[in-house]
């Protein structure tokens, strides 16, 4: 059938290649414990590139691309569990603007300090509110409420802005349970809701003092679960299965809720080729 292989699978990457008027798709994942930053070589040969992040509508750009012992390459970043959409162009040379590449130019500044814990929405109950310096699941921290609770726990704190020249800074929350509201300085700056929970935030900055609010959403698993303990009659729909096994979520172990971290941020520079 002369399907080539792909050679990208060497470096731990999954795809979905598919092929469209002027040249390919590429769907490329990077669900290793490896970060990503270097030239690939894709099996059918292009002239030029764009990369898009799937994450968002405006983040697309013409990828860095080369020949290289008779292969052609695209430069890709990419951390683990993230991907990009690769659009290669057989015989076109595509206009458009540049791809930001980025790398750091410093090490990652840890934003530490006492972090304000409001729980502003959800049920059965709203835990209480509390201060903490060190993060970690909310579950842990003896309320029975917050094993139990499902919904939206806010996290506020001020931090002081290094010193550092850089063209942009990525806010990273570390581990997440399970996805999260930025707001920086008083203005929203995405919504992160997959691994890894990073996004850069250099144009709501300030010199300074900044103030960072992180609205963090648990799964359901834990209030279903104290639902099922209590024999609440919860459940609005049927099972229907040919091996049909009653639902009981009363004895499942309690997940991990909220901010975990750690928070960092981490200045970085752009290239392009």
């Amino acid at each position: 059938c002369n399907v080539k292989a792909e050679k990208l699978v060497r470096y731990g990457l999954n795809f979905i290649r598919r092929i469209n008027e002027s040249g390919y798709y590429y769907f490329i994942t990077n669900l290793s414990d490896k970060k990503i930053d270097t030239w690939l070589p894709l099996s059918l040969k292009f002239k030029s590139a764009l990369l898009y992040d799937p994450r968002y509508d405006d983040k697309i750009g013409i990828a860095g691309v080369r020949e290289n012992n008779d292969n052609s390459e695209v430069y890709l970043q990419l951390k683990p569990g993230e991907s990009r959409i690769v659009r290669t162009f057989t015989s076109e040379k595509v206009d458009f603007k540049k791809w930001k590449y980025v790398k750091t130019v410093d090490d990652p500044f840890k934003i530490k300090g006492e972090w304000q814990v409001d729980f502003v929405s959800g049920a059965p109950e709203l835990p209480a509110s509390f201060n903490t310096k060190e993060l970690q699941s909310w579950t842990v921290l003896g309320d029975q409420s917050a094993e139990s609770f499902a919904g939206i726990g806010k996290y506020t704190i001020e931090f002081e802005l290094p010193e550092v020249h850089a063209d942009n800074w990525v806010l990273d929350l570390g581990k997440v349970c399970e996805s999260a509201k930025v707001v920086l300085n008083g203005e929203e700056v995405g919504k992160l809701w997959s691994f890894p929970f990073n996004i850069q935030v250099g144009q709501y900055l300030r010199k300074g003092k900044n103030l960072l609010e992180i609205e963090v959403t648990n799964l359901s698993a834990n209030r279903i679960r104290d639902l099922d303990r209590r024999g609440v009659i919860w459940r609005k729909f049927f099972f229907v299965n040919i091996f049909y096994k009653k639902f009981d979520a009363s004895q499942w172990s309690i997940m991990e809720s909220g901010l975990i971290g750690p928070v960092t941020l981490t200045p970085v520079k752009y290239f392009n080729f």
